[in-house]
């Protein structure tokens, strides 16, 4: 989980002085803190304004960083030439840079709040008292001139907006530590990882394919026909389990989850020791998604319209164990993340028959280039083209020809508009046996595609409808509407 964002802490002015001021007043009044009363009566009272700087240093004197959190192992951070933080051990990677100068600024502009006491064995006869037995965490520098500082953070105190007890070694002095840079201390390594975003286009996408543990397709939607064909996004079908055309909103929504794809928390390297704790040396899913060769464009911070080419490539998920109810382990590459259930439930959980489209009519007029509708022995075909320009007409308007005789185009359009609004009855039972078909449309677009849809008798209120070869729905009698049956005189 990625932590909000806020200022880098600098140095605090003295608005301290008017909170002490204010305090004294009503101790002078006889009024005793509910806070104070509550407190163990060991714990120390704060006495007067002792804040300051515990480290004051250039961040280029920083050599290393150490964080041991509570519970955890500890882990550490190299500066490298260049000024950035690279993990000790391994990793190609550098440190996410605001998490990192927060980090930075924190451990070489350590600012306490108050002195809570000058007495070590305050908290030294009882560090559990003070969550210093097992600190929160545990935080070493080491800095150019060969010095060391190390302090531990433990609980709250009680006091001011959330103040934390702090110790440092070779220094009995115990510190109150504001939440805020104690929450910067207190950084998950995790964190410090960049995290990347796959690089997944809704424009580009062609093929989607999930897999389970044995490698066997579970779902497969693809485009049948190019991204750059007028009616690609119309020409989408579902391909396994079973294969029929898919619904243009349905593939739409599915695309758009695809590239909205992010990546959670870094968990570990995908080395085999850690792929297979995380139950990705055999995942029980791999979602593949293929992209074909081609452009997406974006507009700049300057407003201009950049345009950036892309090869063909593929981008593929591997999918782990659950970490909780509400994340998976996700393999991205060479690296294990974190991802939301939420974000991958439409492909862990594929519903095919769901995106399955609910009309016969699958082209767009836009897209249409001639319908052929056979049925008792006679041949309709309408045949779409662009109109010549004439004098009076300049604009560019399209005519349809009915077995190469002029139809009326407004006719010819309202009756095809109707056409595609009719959607299937409902679902056939399984076990269907239908009749041969008797009536049949053929669509060919202008991108050089070809849809079918055949009527079958059924059960003599219903037909079966067949589309492009495949028969799943069944529609009432009469359910497609007319088109023009004779050409204009």
């Amino acid at each position: 989980m990625q932590k909000v964002e806020r200022k880098i802490h600098r140095k605090r002015k003295y608005r301290r002085a008017i909170l002490m001021a204010a305090a004294l007043a009503l101790l002078a009044g006889g009024v005793i803190s509910a806070a104070v009363l509550g407190r163990p009566a060991e714990k120390p009272q704060r006495q007067e304004d002792h804040g300051g700087l515990l480290t004051d240093r250039n961040a280029a004197e920083l050599i290393s960083v150490t964080v041991a959190r509570r519970g955890e192992e500890p882990w550490t951070l190299i500066r490298a030439e260049d000024g950035t933080l690279q993990p000790e051990g391994g990793g190609d990677w550098n440190a996410e840079t605001q998490s990192a100068e927060m980090l930075t600024e924190a451990v070489t502009q350590l600012r306490y709040e108050d002195i809570l006491s000058e007495d070590s064995s305050v908290y030294a006869e009882n560090p559990a008292d003070f969550g210093l037995a097992e600190p929160r965490v545990t935080v070493t520098a080491r800095y150019t001139d060969g010095t060391v500082t190390t302090v531990h953070v433990g609980n709250d105190t009680g006091l001011e907006e959330g103040w934390y007890y702090m110790t440092a070694e070779g220094d009995g002095r115990l510190y109150a530590l504001s939440s805020a840079i104690a929450e910067d201390l207190d950084v998950e390594f995790a964190l410090l990882h960049p995290v990347a975003k796959p690089e997944i286009y809704a424009a580009l996408l062609d093929r989607i394919t999930v897999k389970d543990r044995e490698g066997s397709i579970l779902a497969e939607w693809a485009l049948q026909g190019k991204i750059t064909d007028r009616d690609a996004a119309s020409n989408w079908a579902v391909t396994v389990p079973f294969s029929y055309p898919a619904d243009e909103e349905a593939i739409q929504n599915l695309k758009k989850s695809a590239e909205n794809i992010r990546l959670g928390a870094y968990t570990a390297p995908a080395d085999g020791e850690k792929t297979a704790e995380y139950g990705l040396a055999e995942p029980r899913l791999e979602i593949i998604f293929h992209m074909a060769a081609g452009s997406t464009g974006t507009v700049g911070e300057t407003g201009i319209y950049d345009i950036q080419e892309h090869g063909e490539r593929t981008v593929t998920l591997l999918i782990g164990n659950a970490r909780d109810e509400l994340s998976d382990y996700v393999r991205y590459a060479d690296e294990i993340f974190t991802v939301s259930h939420f974000t991958l439930s439409v492909f862990t959980e594929p519903d095919p028959m769901g995106t399955t489209a609910r009309y016969p009519v699958l082209t767009p007029l836009a897209s249409l280039e001639s319908l052929t509708e056979e049925a008792n022995g006679e041949i309709r075909e309408y045949v779409l083209r662009d109109a010549e320009r004439t004098e009076e007409n300049q604009e560019k308007r399209r005519e349809v020809l009915l077995n190469g005789e002029p139809v009326s185009w407004e006719t010819f359009e309202a009756a095809y508009d109707r056409l595609l609004t009719v959607t299937f009855s409902g679902t056939l039972p399984r076990e269907t046996v239908w009749e041969k078909p008797y009536k049949k449309y053929t669509f060919r677009t202008l991108s050089g595609g070809t849809h079918t849809v055949e009527l079958c008798g059924w059960d003599g209120v219903h037909d079966a409808v067949t589309v492009d070869g495949s028969t799943l729905f069944y529609l009432i009698k009469g359910g497609m509407t007319e088109l023009p049956r004779a050409a204009d005189r």
